[in-house]
């Protein structure tokens, strides 16, 4: 797997943590995708810091065609019978009176599910508000029904870039409902019974202090599990770093596991202005730079915000999730194995990654099943 997904990944979930430990879940290669999208279209100096943020490579080639090429394989990987599914939308919403740079366009349109679309944003900021949120609505089937809250689209705002995903992904092995039962889990608040999924399962599986598991799922892509031991002081999405992950990976061999797995629903939404500035991204928000030069003619902007949402749900028949980032730019003008068992009943990561590539497309730390 590259490991320069899994490192941007860690980060910005580390970076996106409230103060208390809640559930958190993100969708790394979302983000991702709307910084690349937006990377053409703002200054030199502005455009190096996403790349550093996102691991450094060029936004406008290798990236662009590793993120959508991503999309593409695993929309591609199906198995006879499987309904799994990976749609993904990158929308440019412009203001109707205003024009959008060729070139801008032109890059946008290497990117699935590319489109550009025009909204009264400058004379009816809410009316387009209302559009936005409706297409994210239908690009994640319904799970993400507002990207964009109340004000957060003004008079004074121009563009705004849109990823959304939504994916349906099928355990290869299914659980059966009917050993589904409830089990303690130690939640932060306190233990509680929390409907637990138990199977038999031939998986990648690795215990040092961590736990770790792999399980294959449809579309090419694995379900990893992270659990933290049973003496460590108390779990929150810091706990989680790079090295450790990839350590585990490394350390997995296949193993006969009874697995004890909590049937779960997370669900986070963030505004990713103070993690992204944590991970390096700031002249395009400082309004007095006027980084966002090459997203649409004679308007200088920044970027006021970027909000993000995203929802993961993990049952017996396997995982659906959906998520969508939306950057808002603003004018300047107005500123065999052995046997073991493995029992997840306390906070733990999860990860629902390509195989191939190493994408992250979801990244979650549960706390309360």
């Amino acid at each position: 797997m590259t490991d320069l997904h899994a490192g941007f990944a860690i980060a910005l979930l580390r970076a996106a943590a409230p103060p208390n430990r809640e559930n958190l879940v993100v969708s790394p290669w979302s983000v991702s995708a709307a910084l690349a999208v937006l990377a053409p279209g703002v200054d030199e100096a502005a455009r190096q810091e996403i790349e550093r943020a996102l691991a450094a490579r060029p936004v406008t080639n290798d990236l662009v065609a590793e993120l959508t090429a991503d999309a593409t394989r695993i929309a591609q990987h199906r198995v006879p019978g499987d309904d799994s599914v990976l749609a993904v939308a990158n929308h440019l919403w412009v203001d109707e009176l205003c024009t959008p740079v060729p070139g801008f366009v032109g890059q946008l349109e290497d990117w699935p599910g590319a489109a550009l679309r025009f909204a009264p944003i400058r004379v009816a900021p809410e009316q387009a508000r209302a559009a936005i949120n409706a297409e994210v609505a239908h690009a994640t089937r319904d799970l993400i029904k507002e990207i964009l809250p109340g004000g957060s689209i003004t008079s004074d705002d121009r563009a705004v870039i849109v990823n959304a995903l939504y994916l349906l992904a099928g355990w290869l092995d299914h659980f059966d409902a009917a050993q589904t039962a409830d089990e303690p889990f130690r939640c932060p608040s306190g233990t509680r019974d929390v409907a637990t999924m138990r199977g038999r399962r031939e998986a990648g599986h690795a215990r040092d202090d961590w736990e770790y598991l792999a399980l294959p799922l449809g579309l090419d892509l694995s379900f990893e599990v992270l659990l933290p031991p049973e003496t460590a002081p108390e779990t929150s999405p810091g706990s989680l770093d790079a090295a450790l992950l990839f350590d585990l990976r490394r350390q997995a061999a296949p193993h006969h596991v009874d697995l004890h797995l909590p049937r779960l629903r997370v669900e986070s939404r963030s505004g990713l202005i103070p993690a992204l500035g944590a991970l390096g991204v700031e002249q395009v928000f400082d309004p007095t730079l006027r980084a966002v030069r090459g997203v649409v003619a004679r308007e200088a902007m920044y970027v006021s915000g970027v909000f993000h949402a995203a929802v993961l749900r993990v049952d017996e028949r396997g995982v659906e999730g959906a998520a969508a980032t939306a950057i808002v730019a603003r004018t300047v003008a107005a500123l065999v194995a052995p046997q073991v068992e493995m029992r997840v009943d306390r906070p733990f990561f999860l990860l629902v990654t390509h195989r191939r590539t190493g994408a992250v497309i979801f990244l979650a730390y549960v706390a309360e099943p």
